[in-house]
This record gives structure tokens, C-alpha cells and sequence, in this order.
């Protein structure tokens, strides 16, 4: 259209309008075209703009089969509304509403699986839950635009998303066929492994920790010899969810080497005697050389062969996981010892390890182990401290996330004491008063408007009541109202 605008600037009598440049369609119309040069300059320049608003021609599709009905109860209209709503807020709310939602078999309406299936595609975080409410309604829509592609799940069918998609579609497919049929994703690993780019290898061999077991210990194997790095090391961090393989007894072995049991006078005690280099072998099963300029190598070397070890040769040497964490350790090397126990624990999932080092270690210990810890466990650890046991505190956060909603009667009324403290210091004015504002505690205000019980409110009015601060009292109703909130959205879907 740009030389109708030439010959529309400099007019008529002085160029002639040209429309070369024009779709072929609007060309052919425009030449048909006859009269004065100026109403057909302008009677052009309708056609194009008219063309270019119809957007593309018309065209002739198949159309797609109907997607299947899914039988589940539609969730009610104002459900519906207020799902999309704490989406765009990502509200702290909707782990618990999409858990009670799924739980109660509801599922989207078909005329929000399209704005559903958007955010799905933009949160990775609620991806799942989301299109666990679209269901298969949503899978059909989604095999419909490109766009959404990362969305379709597998379903157990063929093999062509693995033999024939892209790098993102293939391991899309391994990751969920490992749900469903693991073998047959190891097998179709196995025998294109030659065959795979290098930069694809570490995300497939990190796919084969779902559904993991000893059936994959050979093409774990094999991954260790690759020749890149990220590839070997991913080999070897899998590999250490397996105590039991070759892998996990070859580590054991180096412990043993490396380390040795001291009975003394005072009792018995652990002496280290980490090598100055490793060998080829060592290197093979991920264990790097220097792979921190600012911590001594011994300790890397150390640190990483008891986490790939299997918790068991402790058992073995020592006794009970307690015995072994209140073992004399030369103050040096105890923290890398406690980090790479409570790394084992984490790989191998091992409840009993993960509990003993929780009973030891308390407040410090690894936020990794907290979901294997009993609930009551983890509340009388925050109700036995001394003084202000600030929920910001990252160690207590680290606890009280964890802790299973809604949270115990006595762990409210606790959180709320701690922030009525901080209102009277605010209330009290001083240099420090600045330190006590509610606005230093939004995080955790915001983390009990989803965790408090329905009983909190009560409690939160009174704690409003007793307020001198204003600012207090208003983030006091402010978090009252939101439980209230909460379980009126929730009760919609009883």
C-alpha cells in the first residue's frame, strides 16, 4: 500500500497510482477500476484496507471429531469466575482449592478450558492441576493450536511423539510414559542412546527418576561413561537413588576407604582421611575434581561419595542413624558430614534418617528433609523455643511452610501472639519502632490467610480488639476476612 500513499502525497496529477504492491486479490480489483485517477486512488485504497480487515481468504477444512464428553461434575459458575481470578492473583489459596476441587471431581466448563489452558501455558507452577480440571476436553483443544503443544500429555498410545517430535515433544513423551509403562520409555531410550545429541541426554536421563527402579541401572550405567559432563553427572545424581545398585556399593567401598572408626577412652569417634587426588575410576562415577575453588577438595570428594552411598553401611558400621549423628567428628569435618547425610536422605527417601537428623540438628536442619517429618514433630519444635520465635526467621519459615494446612490450633494462637508482641512495640514508639511494622511481617500474614483454621478468626478479631496501632488492627481484620473469604470459595465446592 505504500505507493498509493506516494502517489496520495504527491496527488494525482503529478504520479499515476501504482498497485504493485498490492495483495494479489486487491490488484486484480483495483485495475478493474476506472474514472477519475483520484477516486480510484482513493476507491483503492478501501479495497486494501477492507481485504486487509477480512484477514486471511477463506479456506476448507476437515473438521475434528468431537472431543469426548467428559462425565465429571462442571464446576459452579461463581467456582468457575473465582479460579480465574486467584490465578491472575496467583493466590496462596489455590493449592488447597485445585486439591479439594480435584478431590470432588469437578472439571472446568467448556467455555473456560480455552482461558484455562492460557495459563496453564504460562504457569508451570498450577500447569498440572490445571489441566488435570480440563481434562480431556482440554487435551483435545490444546492438539488444536501449535501454540500449546508443551500441554498434550501422553496417554500410554504410540511411540511417534518419541520417534518422530521435537527435542521438547519427545521428552515430554518420555516423562510421561515413565508414569505409566517405565520399561517401555527405558527401552526406547536404550536403543536410540547412540543416537541422541549430547545436549539432550542430561533432561532424558533426569526423566528416568520417575518410575526409577534397578531395571534402569545399565543404561544409567552407560550414561556415566558419556562424554559430557552434564551428562555423566546426572548419570550419577540418579544413580544415588539407588542404594542398592553396583553404583551405590562402589561409593560404599570408598567411604570405607576413606574413613574409619577411632575407639577412644571418651568413646568412639569417626577420623576422615580423604585422598589428595582420585582416580579415573572415581571421576567415572561423577565424584569431580575440585569442583569448588572456595572449599577444600578433600571435603568435595568426601561430601559426595557419602551422599551417593547407600544410609545402610552406617547401620552396618556404627548402628542406629542416632548413634551414628552423635558420633565425636573433628569440628572440621562435621558439617560436611551432616550435608551429605541429609543428602542421602533426600535421594534415598529414607524417613528414619531424615527424622534422626531433624531430632539432632533441629532448627538447622536441611529444608530438603522437612516433608518426611511428622507434622507434630515439626509444631513442637516452633512451640518449644525461648523468646520471639519470629516466623521470618528462615530456618522457622522453612518449617512452617511445610507444615500440612490448615495449620494446629496451638501453632495459630502462637503466630498470633508473636505479631501482637510486635504491634504493642509498635504502639510503643522508640528508635526501633520501625523494625515492628506490619509491613516487615506481610510474608507471613499473606502465608496465614491460607494456613490458619476457620477458628483463627475469632482469634484474629480479638487480637484487632487489643490493638493500638492502627496499621496493626487493619492487617489483624485484613487476614480475618481473607479466612473467611477462603472458606466460603472452598465451601462452594461441597
Amino acid at each position: 500500500m505504500s505507493t498509493l500513499m506516494s502517489a496520495a502525497l504527491l496527488g494525482t496529477s503529478r504520479t499515476a497510482a501504482s498497485f504493485d504492491d498490492l495483495p494479489v486479490d486487491v490488484r486484480s480489483a483495483a485495475t478493474r477500476l476506472g474514472g477519475d485517477p483520484a477516486v480510484v486512488l482513493l476507491e483503492a485504497a478501501a479495497l486494501a484496507r477492507a481485504y486487509r480487515a477480512g484477514g486471511a481468504g477463506s479456506v476448507t477444512a476437515d473438521l475434528p471429531a468431537p472431543a469426548e464428553d467428559d462425565p465429571r461434575l462442571v464446576l459452579p459458575e461463581s467456582s468457575s469466575v473465582h479460579l480465574l481470578s486467584m490465578l491472575a492473583a496467583k493466590a496462596t489459596l489455590l493449592d488447597e482449592w485445585f486439591a479439594l476441587a480435584l478431590e470432588r471431581n469437578f472439571r472446568a466448563p467448556d467455555h473456560l478450558v480455552a482461558e484455562l489452558l492460557a495459563y496453564a501455558r504460562a504457569s508451570e507452577v498450577y500447569r498440572e492441576r490445571i489441566l488435570r480440571i480440563v481434562g480431556e476436553r482440554g487435551q483435545w483443544l490444546a492438539a488444536r493450536n501449535s501454540e500449546w503443544s508443551m500441554l498434550i500429555r501422553n496417554r500410554g498410545g504410540g511411540v511417534d511423539g518419541w520417534r518422530h517430535g521435537t527435542p521438547a515433544e519427545r521428552l515430554r513423551w518420555l516423562a510421561d510414559t515413565r508414569r505409566s509403562e517405565p520399561a517401555q520409555a527405558s527401552e526406547e531410550l536404550t536403543q536410540s542412546w547412540e543416537t541422541e545429541r549430547g545436549e539432550h541426554k542430561a533432561a532424558f536421563v533426569a526423566a528416568l527418576v520417575t518410575g526409577l527402579s534397578a531395571d534402569d541401572v545399565p543404561l544409567l550405567e552407560r550414561a556415566l561413561d558419556d562424554r559430557r559432563k552434564d551428562v555423566r553427572r546426572e548419570a550419577a545424581t540418579v544413580l544415588a537413588r539407588l542404594p542398592q545398585s553396583p553404583f551405590g556399593e562402589r561409593m560404599a567401598r570408598r567411604v570405607q576407604e576413606w574413613m574409619r572408626i577411632e575407639r577412644t577412652q571418651s568413646g568412639v569417634r569417626l577420623a576422615v582421611e580423604a585422598p589428595e587426588e582420585i582416580d579415573a575410576a572415581a571421576k567415572r562415577d561423577g565424584i569431580e575434581d575440585r569442583p569448588n575453588p572456595h572449599t577444600d577438595y578433600r571435603a568435595e570428594y568426601l561430601r559426595q561419595a557419602i551422599s551417593a552411598a547407600p544410609l545402610s553401611l552406617w547401620n552396618n558400621m556404627i548402628g542406629q542413624p542416632s548413634a551414628v549423628l552423635n558420633l565425636s567428628l573433628d569440628r572440621t569435618w562435621e558439617p560436611i558430614l551432616h550435608d551429605a547425610w541429609s543428602t542421602a536422605a533426600v535421594l534415598q527417601h529414607n524417613s528414619e534418617w531424615a527424622q534422626a537428623i531433624f531430632r539432632t540438628r533441629g532448627l538447622s536442619t536441611d529444608r530438603r528433609l522437612l516433608p518426611m517429618i511428622p507434622p507434630r514433630d515439626l509444631a513442637d519444635l516452633l512451640l518449644s523455643g525461648t523468646g520471639d520465635a519470629n516466623i521470618l526467621h528462615p530456618d522457622r519459615a522453612a518449617i512452617f511452610q511445610t507444615l500440612p494446612r490448615p495449620w494446629p490450633d496451638d501453632i495459630t494462637a502462637s503466630v498470633v501472639a508473636q505479631w501482637e508482641r510486635a504491634a504493642a512495640r509498635r504502639a510503643d514508639g522508640g528508635a526501633r519502632s520501625a523494625e515492628f511494622s506490619r509491613y516487615k511481617y506481610s510474608e507471613s500474614l499473606r502465608l496465614a490467610q491460607a494456613s490458619f483454621p476457620y477458628s483463627a478468626v475469632t482469634v484474629l478479631g480479638r487480637a484487632a480488639e487489643r490493638a493500638r496501632d492502627l496499621d496493626w488492627q487493619q492487617a489483624f481484620v485484613k487476614t480475618a476476612n481473607a479466612i473467611v473469604h477462603r472458606k466460603t470459595l472452598l465451601e462452594e465446592l461441597t
